[in-house]
């Protein structure tokens, strides 16, 4: 065979095997080394995923900053009573408090999320206003690696497929008793009546609709 031949049946062979491939696969796509995924907010996810972002706005962990400021009687005599009950002061603005931001904010204290010093300049304060709750991220880790991921594999083919073993390499995580632990457990000052019982909790907390 002449090497103009070679040449033209080894380029056939590439594009079949090419043409063979799994199509809107991006689980070949490799993660890309020694970068630390920042957060991003909770818009960047809502893009996408909007029924998810609905469903989140309805509930708690989206008004988490609101249970910290000071709260009058009247006004939620449940968090009063818990507040007073954990000897909390009902009438304290606790939005400063690193202790209560840890669990009250998403990525406090990390690149992208939550400010220690929400005030300190004006990128600061655009921080605090965009990771003041318990967002995406808090439940499914910081966000920058995968969504630029997404985005990119999605620019290339619309109907791109994703699996969780494959956006883990991108700092994606899946959601757990023990996630849920780091701030549902006895060191709460102000816990509800009754423990976080993770499976019934995991089916209250908001909608995650199959796409």
């Amino acid at each position: 065979m002449s090497l103009t031949r070679l040449a033209v049946a080894v380029f056939s062979a590439a594009v079949v095997f090419a043409l063979a491939l799994p199509k809107g696969s991006a689980e070949d796509t490799p993660a890309p080394a020694g970068d630390k995924a920042t957060y991003v907010g909770d818009k960047a996810c809502g893009k996408c995923h909007f029924q998810q972002a609905k469903s989140w706005k309805k509930t708690g962990m989206a008004k988490s900053m609101k249970s910290l400021l000071p709260t009058a009687e009247a006004d939620d005599k449940a968090l009063f009573d818990r507040k007073t009950a954990a000897k909390l002061d009902p009438a304290k603005d606790y939005t400063t408090d690193e202790k209560c931001l840890k669990c009250h904010t998403t990525g406090y204290g990390e690149a992208g999320g939550y400010p220690v010093d929400p005030k300190k300049d004006e990128a600061c304060v655009k921080a605090a206003t965009v990771m003041g709750s318990v967002s995406c991220e808090a439940c499914h880790g910081a966000g920058s690696l995968y969504v630029k991921h997404k985005t990119e594999e999605q620019e290339k083919n619309k109907d791109a497929k994703f699996t969780l073993e494959q956006l883990t390499k991108f700092g994606m995580t899946a959601p757990n008793e023990a996630s849920c632990a780091k701030c549902h457990n006895k060191d709460n000052p102000a816990p509800p009546a009754e423990a976080m019982k993770y499976e019934d909790a995991k089916a209250k907390v908001h909608d995650h609709p199959k796409k």
